[in-house]
């Protein structure tokens, strides 16, 4: 914008609705009320989206008249560089301004175009950046083609995130010749922070897997580990087993998990067990996690699963799948015979699903016993 165009304005500069501020001075906050426009006058302003600066504001600038025009939130921080005046544009101002002056509304139009210009750049690098980041979590997630069952069974997973990363895990360890460590976990909250927790867990479970003697004591030490080393405040659900296939028995232990579900001959139901605390979270305090067994027989299919397969609206009224709804779709989906019953569990899901779309995250992993 040129110089001439805040011509419109000087009988408004000369009615004192000018405002000067201090090097350092917050003019107003991400999310405030947006209760009018701005023009740089003299000095410089910094543009924070979060912690992030992403422009500088110089003489002549409008800026804050895309919340003011939609009576909406300030989706920036502006803070003063130098000394800094400000000419203050209500709405009614402002559109009393574009009416005056064709010209300034040309100006204006063409520097809001700059902006989404900008803006539609940015947005480009961070899907860019978000693709990357599930490259790098799909990277982590085991290749279960490579898993060795000699043919005692058969174990399939699906991860399914609703942004562009994903709190959820899953992971297959051999821990030897005859036993396998499948563990399913979910971290609280989505985004960066939640796969930079669920990328430090599965490290962790990883270098546990060497030598540990019992599931509860691997969650205990892993808790430990978490408590000291993970970001704050992001909390982790996780059941950890292991399947022994010469005796056929599966030992678990749960962390503030839904327990699997367990179908045998038709007949499905949750795993028995006492949910020990979720990991990781410091005003949590508890007194160590269960450890249980069971038999597995030819035939079983156990599920292991994290909470957006259940915990989704399928009325109005507020109503959820649950526990017992998911437990129905499975049995229905193993007793249909189907080639990919991940895939065929997920739809059943998601058609179940009244949203909109997944807010949650959808993990399962599928271990059927020969």
């Amino acid at each position: 914008m040129t110089d001439a165009s805040l011509d419109p304005w000087g009988d408004l500069r000369a009615a004192g609705l000018v405002r000067q501020i201090e090097a350092g001075e917050t003019l107003f906050r991400e999310g405030d009320d947006a209760d009018g426009a701005y023009v740089v006058l003299a000095g410089r302003c910094a543009v924070l989206e979060g912690d992030e600066r992403v422009d500088v504001l110089h003489p002549a600038a409008l800026f804050g008249e895309i919340g003011a025009l939609s009576s909406g939130k300030r989706t920036a921080t502006v803070i003063a560089l130098d000394p800094t005046e400000l000419l203050f544009l209500s709405l009614s101002q402002l559109r009393e301004g574009f009416a005056a002056s064709p010209e300034l509304f040309w100006q204006s139009l063409l520097l809001i175009v700059d902006r989404l210009r900008v803006v539609t750049s940015r947005q480009v690098l961070y899907r860019d950046e978000h693709k990357a980041l599930r490259d790098v979590q799909r990277s982590l997630l085991p290749d279960l083609s490579v898993v060795d069952a000699q043919g005692a069974f058969r174990i399939e997973a699906l991860w399914q995130p609703c942004t562009y990363a994903s709190g959820d895990y899953y992971d297959v360890i051999a821990l030897d010749a005859f036993r396998h460590l499948i563990a399913v976990g979910d971290v609280m909250g989505h985004g960066a922070e939640s796969s930079l927790m669920m990328a430090i867990a599965r490290a962790q479970i990883r270098e546990l897997a060497r030598s540990f003697r019992r599931t509860d004591e691997l969650l205990l030490n892993l808790d430990g580990y978490l408590r000291d080393n993970a970001p704050p405040k992001q909390g982790m659900s996780l059941v950890v087993s292991v399947y022994d296939r010469r005796d056929h028995v599966l030992e678990y232990s749960v962390a503030g998990h839904p327990f699997p579900l367990l179908l045998r001959q038709g007949q499905g139901g949750e795993l028995p067990g006492r949910p020990g605390i979720i990991l990781a979270l410091p005003f949590l305090l508890g007194t160590g996690y269960e450890r249980r067994e069971t038999e597995l027989e030819p035939g079983d299919q156990l599920l292991f699963f994290t909470d957006g397969l259940f915990e989704l609206p399928i009325d109005n009224g507020g109503t959820q799948l649950g526990l017992a709804g998911l437990a129905t779709l499975f049995g229905e989906v193993i007793a249909a015979g189907t080639d990919d019953p991940l895939a065929r569990l997920f739809a059943l899901v998601s058609a179940a699903d009244i949203g909109v779309a997944a807010d949650d995250d959808r993990t399962a992993v599928l271990l059927s016993i020969d």
